[in-house]
């Protein structure tokens, strides 16, 4: 059973009972009050009837010169008043009985007999006894009243038709669940309607969802108000949303792994085709001259060279998320000195000049082997780019509530539209240059793996023929972290 159906049946089943609830409650308002009214008048017409009898026997009683009359005397003025009156349309009967129950006049029609209103149990004098009860066609009220006279205590049992009442009441319980099925069906229709309007908004982020799950992450859903369903619809918006970030991270991922393969087996590929050749040279000729057999093994031990920085820098970028990393405060001065100091022959090698400094206190949480990788890998890079005689700084210090680390070389400097690649893996500038340098267009790939973990950044400032600045900037080690750093 679906939704919307659930909700239709449930309210209409409180609606059909509230409304039936009500309906019988206000019906059986309604009829009492009928009833109460119809005995008041039954019991007026008694009452008329009682006073007669009594004018009668009192009557009786003052034409005899008596102070009161005997119980036999009583009895026949009884009999002589009772049978004076007469019976009409409305009453129908009327019979007196004594305190043992025996009658004292005969009732041709056996209405006051079929009352059933003496017994044992409703004879005390002070009360009035009523039934309601059915003979054929019409329906009866009987009233059963003490009448005492003459020190004698008698009952009179009154019959009365109200066929009529009983057939007006009959029409309102008609009328009642007449109205009551007429409002349950209304309210059925208008209930239907205002479940679908309602649900209708359900339906479209059921069809939008099930839009998105085949692939469509575009979808969302236009839905207005302020209630739960709007609500909804934001939410599955903003699912949607952030399926669609997820899954084109996802695409753009695969794509760098399909292009960080390409580039790798094409990188891999060249120098293995150089030693291939080479070496095939030096193994087919067999009478190779010194110069080029020199000449050949130079090319094959330059492009062995080349493989295993390639390789080395591949498994470092590779790896550099998954190790075992141990971070602790060390003192910055003390890693770039030890930098600088392990870079110096190479870049005696390229002569090329040094400078670097720190402004004291300042500390860092680091892993100090990577760490020192990242400065090294800036530097190399500032190595190759620079002729001969230039000079490559690194500096260190605070800038507002982090670290900043300058690097800077005055080499030919990047394209601008250069920038924005040079951060992807095996991407060179100057792929001759590089190659010819060691460069295997990892540096930079592994230097913002190597940031990223310190939670830190790099930004790139660099001009044609003008060199490259790098700006790194960190966030200073923890209070604690110092304390431990500077004790030890």
């Amino acid at each position: 059973m679906k939704l919307w159906q659930k909700i239709f049946l449930s309210s209409l089943a409180l609606l059909v009972l509230a409304t039936g609830g009500l309906s019988l409650l206000f019906l059986n308002n309604t009829q009492t009050q009928l009833w109460q009214r119809e005995k008041q008048r039954a019991a007026l017409q008694q009452q008329s009837l009682m006073n007669a009898i009594k004018t009668n026997v009192v009557n009786q009683r003052l034409q005899s010169g008596q102070i009161s009359l005997s119980e036999t005397e009583t009895r026949q003025a009884l009999q002589a008043a009772l049978s004076s009156q007469e019976t009409d349309s409305y009453m129908l009967a009327f019979q007196m009985f004594d305190a043992g129950g025996a009658s004292l006049l005969d009732d041709p029609t056996g209405l006051c007999a079929a009352a059933d209103l003496i017994s044992s149990d409703r004879q005390d004098t002070s009360l009035t006894y009523t039934r309601i009860f059915n003979q054929g066609d019409r329906m009866l009220l009987a009233l059963n009243a003490p009448l005492p006279l003459e020190q004698v205590d008698f009952r009179i049992v009154s019959v009365f038709d109200v066929t009529d009442l009983g057939a007006q009441l009959q029409r309102q319980a008609l009328t009642a669940l007449s109205f009551g099925m007429v409002v349950s069906l209304a309210a059925a229709v208008v209930l239907l309607v205002l479940v679908k309007v309602q649900l209708r908004r359900l339906e479209q982020l059921s069809r939008a969802s099930r839009r998105i799950a085949k692939g469509n992450y575009a979808e969302r859903v236009q839905i207005s108000g302020a209630d739960e369903l709007a609500d909804l619809g934001e939410d599955m918006n903003r699912m949607a949303q952030a399926v669609q970030q997820h899954v084109g991270q996802l695409e753009q991922v695969a794509q760098d792994q399909k292009t960080f393969i390409a580039n790798m087996a094409h990188e891999m590929k060249t120098p293995l085709t150089s030693i291939l050749g080479f070496a095939d040279l030096l193994y087919l000729q067999k009478d190779v001259p010194e110069k080029k057999r020199r000449e050949y093994a130079g090319i094959i031990l330059d492009e062995t060279k080349r493989m295993r920085s390639l390789s080395g820098k591949l498994m470092e970028l590779l790896n550099v998320g998954s190790q075992n990393l141990i971070f602790a405060p060390e003192e910055l001065s003390g890693v770039i000195d030890e930098v600088a100091t392990a870079m110096q022959p190479v870049l005696n090698s390229s002569r090329l000049a040094l400078q670097y400094g720190c402004e004291p206190g300042l500390w860092v949480d680091m892993d100090r082997e990577l760490f020192k990788s990242l400065l090294y890998n800036f530097i190399d890079n500032g190595r190759k780019a620079s002729p001969e005689g230039s000079l490559i700084q690194l500096l260190a210090h605070r800038k507002g509530q982090n670290i900043e680390i300058l690097i800077r070389d005055h080499g030919q400097g990047i394209p601008k539209k250069e920038l924005e690649k040079i951060r992807q893996p095996f991407y060179m500038v100057d792929k001759s240059r590089s190659r010819k340098a060691g460069g295997a267009g990892l540096g930079l790939a592994l230097c913002e793996e190597i940031c990223r973990i310190h939670k830190g950044s790099f930004v790139i400032d660099s001009r044609l023929g003008e060199g490259t600045l790098i700006t790194l900037t960190f966030p200073p080690a923890s209070s604690g972290g110092v304390e431990k750093g500077g004790n030890a």
